[in-house]
């Protein structure tokens, strides 16, 4: 039981997060219009046109917490009659919400303005939009006020832990202190463009935090050691017999120009500082503790030049499969440790040797071929008559197949018809198998 009980307090203060976020975009709007000396100075901070200043405040302070109020515990998909179900967003619950039966005349009428409004092709988009017209026309309060008092609306679209559907059950005073919150914004007079963000080309969502200037100092550390590791390997596998390893004391030196292990400390730099700091690693192939045996053993290993085979080893754990290869003369050739850094060496050969010749079909392979190409593409058939809203989009009339060209997003199709093309909204026709 007290678990339960924590749990339901959790809820709660997550969802009161929620209402923080519109209640502090509410006050940058109510402090945008505090300049204001009279009526027509109010007025002009209203409008977007003459200062674009309050449009930029409401897309990205009120809209985006807004839509985060509206999505939360949103279901993921909705049944649809047509595609069987589709994806959920707060744009859905616009839809769901302005049907005649549960909305006043005015929500349908915007509803209908905002859906003919062509460039707005993203459902974010359109639900910015709406709530823009729901500003100038003063019903922001009014329509979560009938959203919240809609019982099956809230159980068809949301999950029992969503913001609406707790303030309606469990927590009511989370609905009375959003109609609270948004009550300032219907006394202040709004002439909002509903295309502003499309005008003045926003990015859709929440501002997002600037990257990080440099990674972490762990990061950094742990990347310069083993780019310290990895020069001193790579210097000693290249060595010749006799030489004597670099001691710790000893500055490693750089390697080799256009050797792989140069490529691939150019490609960590992402990770890795300026700096040139690292961990004391021990120098590659300092004596280890062991048997005389064993010291002896180690120096009768042949060097790289004499035994070819020895760094394949290094090759398979960078993903290199099987050994070494030969070359048309029978002599064996060395492979780079990696074949993701360089060109391999049969796209070498190719660039060197030229591409092969082109094949010239006949025109009965290409007659032959073009059904089938054909067969690749999708149709539609349409399901009622639709005329077009804009010069964008295509009208068609009940039954037609029209021709898929493209998918432009989860609303809208582009098809073809008689060497005409345009949008066509997905819900308006089905798939033709």
């Amino acid at each position: 039981m007290a678990e339960a009980q924590s749990g339901t307090g959790q809820l709660q203060e997550q969802k009161k997060g929620l209402l923080i976020a519109v209640s502090a975009s509410v006050d940058k709007i109510i402090s945008h219009f505090g300049a204001a000396r009279n009526l027509v100075q109010k007025a002009q901070l209203g409008d977007s046109r003459l200062s674009p200043d309050v449009g930029h405040l409401v897309l990205t302070t009120l809209c985006p917490a807004l839509h985060a109020l509206v999505a939360d515990g949103l279901k993921p998909f909705q049944k649809d009659l047509i595609t069987g179900q589709r994806r959920s967003s707060p744009w859905s619950v616009v839809e769901a919400s302005v049907k005649p039966a549960s909305s006043t005349r005015s929500l349908g009428t915007l509803y209908s303005q905002v859906s003919r409004l062509a460039p707005l092709r993203s459902s974010r988009s359109r639900f910015h939009a709406f709530i823009l017209g729901l500003l100038n026309t003063k019903q922001l309060e009014v329509w979560f006020s009938s959203l919240q008092e809609d019982a099956g609306l809230l159980s068809l679209l949301y999950l029992p832990t969503g913001f609406f559907s707790l303030a309606r059950s469990g927590c009511p005073s989370l609905s009375t202190e959003l109609l609270l919150l948004l009550q300032p914004l219907s006394v202040l007079t709004f002439h909002l463009d509903l295309l502003f963000e499309h005008h003045h080309h926003l990015p859709l969502g929440p501002p997002q935090a600037p990257a990080p200037s440099s990674s972490p100092p762990a990061l950094q550390q742990t990347v310069q050691a083993m780019l310290h590791w990895g020069g001193r390997l790579a210097q000693s596998l290249k060595g010749a017999s006799g030489q004597t390893p670099p001691g710790p004391s000893a500055p490693s030196s750089p390697p080799t120009p256009g050797s792989w292990w140069e490529q691939l400390t150019q490609a960590s730099r992402v990770y890795a500082s300026g700096g040139t700091e690292g961990f004391p690693l021990p120098r590659w192939g300092s004596r280890r503790h062991g048997t005389a045996a064993e010291v002896a053993q180690e120096r009768s290993l042949p060097t790289e030049e004499a035994t070819p085979g020895r760094g394949v080893w290094l090759g398979r754990l960078f993903g290199v499969p099987g050994g070494l290869a030969e070359t048309e003369s029978g002599a064996p050739k060395s492979r780079r440790p990696s074949s993701w850094l360089p060109p391999t060496v049969s796209m070498l050969a190719l660039m060197k040797w030229g591409a092969p010749p082109e094949t010239h079909s006949s025109p009965e392979e290409l007659k032959a071929s073009a059904p089938s190409m054909a067969q690749t593409h999708r149709a539609v058939r349409a399901l009622c008559d639709h005329t077009a809203a804009g010069p964008d989009q295509l009208s068609f009339r009940r039954g037609e197949v029209l021709r898929v060209i493209a998918t432009v997003d989860e609303d809208w199709l582009r098809c073809g018809r008689d060497g005409v093309e345009g949008l066509v909204p997905v819900g308006y026709t089905s798939l033709v198998l």
